[in-house]
């Protein structure tokens, strides 16, 4: 995003695009450093996780405990 503020010619763009651009360097260098994830989390056995809130929901719940809101059908 940086470098494309600096690309377009718009006004203060380069007071926008400086800080952008130290951020992704930093990002860049700091990912050579740290872990990989251990992969997606998964729920336990007879729950999923609400499509709203992330809740633990039973299998075969219509709505989430916590948020209300209506899931979608199994396997959906």
């Amino acid at each position: 995003m940086g470098v494309v503020f600096i690309l377009v010619p718009l006004p203060l763009t380069l007071a926008w695009s400086l800080p952008l651009l130290a951020g992704g360097g930093i990002m860049c260098v700091a990912s050579l450093f740290m872990a990989e994830g251990a992969g997606p989390v998964r729920p336990p056995e007879g729950f999923r996780f609400c499509v709203f809130c992330s809740t633990l929901v039973p299998d075969g719940s219509a709505r989430c405990p916590q948020c209300n809101g209506l899931q979608p059908p199994e396997g959906a």
